[in-house]
């Protein structure tokens, strides 16, 4: 017999002790009811442990008028609800920013990254490029994993699509409401733009949103997204990728079941320390919403910068 025959596997690591900062969103009660235990919920690993309401902003109304309704949600799925957002930060192995404004990340970012633990900021990452730099720069300085994404681009439908090959062009068309402080496609656009992003990578040159029916990103090397949608609400959002072997299409719909890629990748960014998104990606996404919107106000493409704030070529 080898050494290794007969000796039984090693035990699963202990499931990690999520917080959820802000309950606003509908995420608070999904990923609460999808981690399930740690153990034999539909993403296996890890559960929710502690929350924290959050404070939801006059000028919000989708905020305002469902958080308590939620935060009940989780409270029935057995989370109690902390006083601070420290308090649940002392509470659990990594963090996850699910509050609905913007806005708000922020000054919640600012606030957990001290902990020195991971912290998922929810979709929007921040609406404001200077925003997720500092945000980025805090979490270097405490040695704070960020963590960031749209679900959508997680799930099987957009993996398989990409596959490991090259994309010269992404055209993409989803739902694209908004809401107060989240303008054109600061609410929903932004899985848009994250979609895009996550396929061609970070360098996104140009960013030209005077069509009314479509905005046109273009890179550096000459590739090219296009995104596009209706202003009312809808569960789906398709795609076309584009290059040297042919066309690839694909189609997500919203619900409990898109959430688990996103979920998964959180946790095992946790275990290995590795972000779930490039810095260099999440900078981009940020740039390009807040370029479109500066784009549609003014009537005219706008140039983005390099991370490092120069213009790129």
């Amino acid at each position: 017999m080898t050494p290794h025959e007969g000796m039984a596997p090693a035990p699963a690591p202990a499931p990690l002790r999520l917080g959820l900062v802000g309950v606003d969103s509908p995420h608070a009660p999904s990923f609460t009811g999808l981690f399930g235990d740690g153990v034999t919920g539909a993403v296996p690993g890890a559960t929710v442990t502690a929350a924290w309401k959050g404070v939801a902003a006059a000028d919000f109304p989708l905020g305002r008028d469902r958080v308590d309704a939620l935060a009940r949600e989780v409270t029935d799925l057995g989370v109690p609800l902390c006083s601070t957002p420290e308090e649940v930060a002392g509470r659990c192995d990594a963090l996850l920013v699910v509050a609905s404004d913007a806005r708000t990340h922020h000054g919640y970012f600012t606030r957990l990254a001290p902990f020195g633990k991971p912290v998922y900021v929810d979709t929007r990452f921040a609406l404001a490029l200077r925003d997720a730099r500092a945000m980025l720069a805090t979490a270097r300085h405490h040695a704070c994993l960020p963590l960031a994404g749209s679900p959508k681009r997680f799930t099987p439908e957009f993996r398989q699509a990409l596959g490991s090959g090259d994309v010269d062009r992404i055209d993409l068309t989803g739902p694209l409401p908004t809401q107060p402080g989240h303008p054109f496609l600061a609410w929903y656009g932004v899985h848009l733009v994250d979609l895009a992003v996550a396929a061609l990578g970070p360098g996104c040159a140009a960013v030209d949103a005077t069509d009314a029916r479509r905005t046109k990103l273009t890179w550096a090397d000459g590739r090219i997204a296009t995104l596009g949608g209706d202003a009312e609400w809808s569960p789906l959002t398709t795609g076309r990728l584009n290059g040297p072997g042919g066309g690839r299409t694909f189609a997500i719909e919203a619900g409990p079941a898109m959430l688990t890629g996103l979920l998964t990748s959180i946790v095992e960014s946790c275990r290995t320390g590795v972000p779930n998104v490039p810095e260099a990606e999440v900078l981009d996404i940020v740039a390009v919403v807040e370029a479109a919107h500066r784009s549609r106000i003014t009537g005219a493409p706008v140039t983005l910068p390099h991370p490092s704030g120069e213009v790129r070529p």
